[in-house]
């Protein structure tokens, strides 16, 4: 075991290692799934696009946190997979 996640391609970020001042380590231990990541015929993810009819890029704000009132977003979801509704 290499202590890599499997990698999906086109899918995002496959780690996320610690900080040098984190209190926390984390380490791989090997729980017998490998043998199902290393599986080559294994089917990848299909990416889905959609056309989408937005009515505004533009998004509102009124937070006083937030020195602008508004923004633009032409996403409607990320390379993560999350979505906005």
């Amino acid at each position: 075991m290499n202590g890599f996640p499997h990698a999906h391609k086109g899918r995002g970020a496959a780690s996320n290692p610690e900080g040098r001042f984190e209190s926390i380590r984390h380490h791989a231990e090997d729980d017998g799934w490998q043998s199902l990541l290393l599986d080559e015929d294994a089917p990848r993810p299909r990416t889905e696009v959609t056309d989408e009819r937005a009515k505004s890029v533009i998004t509102r704000n009124d937070s006083p946190d937030i020195a602008f009132d508004q923004a633009l977003n032409p996403y409607r979801g990320c390379e993560h997979g999350m979505t906005y509704w």
